[in-house]
């Protein structure tokens, strides 16, 4: 197994001579009105070499060390790729009234599990754009390293992080090679909780070559607890 390096970034995204259209920073986002309201803004984990950001970026972060700062210029190859004819195609207006979609010129779609974008709607026929929304272009990363983790400890965290979105609260233990990882009571109504357990799992088994993964939650009587308190 190689031993993978475990990068958290800040960055700001932009295309060429163009509008910031990505940032791990939630007031940069805001001034420039890309704000998601569904989406936690902070510093990125990213295991290099396994294309969790695309490919120009992932490169530039090899020779990346922590504190390091970085303009990075992206072309389209090893961006979001060049644009294809192929993926523009055109689809009866009745495919979109069987979803009840009423579609229009620039709204995001997914059709047969793919995103895309809908170009133009006339005669009963709908022009649709499967190709990214970025393809073709260059864009420039202004990127940090803002921390690298070193100890299997740390890097436990970092993949936590990658799942749950934080490791607050989790109390992790090691033992061997096996990990033991007691979850906070605050994960349990996630509806996802299985999903994001099955996908902690796999990467500490890919990235760590860690033994078992040992899950423990506690759920309290909260009529016991209005008892005792009472």
């Amino acid at each position: 197994m190689a031993d993978k390096r475990i990068l958290k970034i800040s960055y700001t995204a932009n295309v060429k001579d163009g509008e910031i259209y990505d940032t791990t920073d939630e007031k940069k986002a805001r001034e420039k009105g890309i704000y998601n309201e569904k989406r936690i803004y902070s510093p990125l984990t990213v295991i290099l070499g396994e294309n969790q950001v695309i490919e120009g970026l992932d490169k530039a972060l090899e020779d990346m060390k922590k504190g390091e700062e970085k303009k990075v210029t992206i072309s389209p190859e090893k961006a979001y790729g060049v644009r294809d004819s192929n993926l523009v195609r055109l689809v009866s207006l009745g495919e979109f009234k069987k979803k009840n979609i009423t579609p229009i010129p620039g709204m995001p779609v997914e059709l047969d599990g793919q995103h895309a974008r809908i170009q133009t709607v006339s005669g009963g026929r709908v022009r649709v754009d499967f190709n990214h929304e970025l393809a073709g272009k260059t864009v420039v990363f202004d990127v940090k390293v803002e921390d690298e983790a070193k100890t299997k400890k740390k890097k436990i965290d970092y993949i936590i992080e990658r799942s749950f979105n934080s490791t607050e609260d989790f109390k992790v233990e090691t033992i061997k090679d096996d990990v033991r990882i007691e979850l906070p009571e605050k994960v349990y109504k996630d509806k996802n909780l299985l999903i994001r357990k099955a996908s902690l799992s796999a990467e500490l088994f890919k990235y760590l070559g860690v033994g078992d993964v040992v899950y423990t939650e506690t759920w309290s009587n909260p009529q016991k607890t209005k008892e005792g308190g009472s």
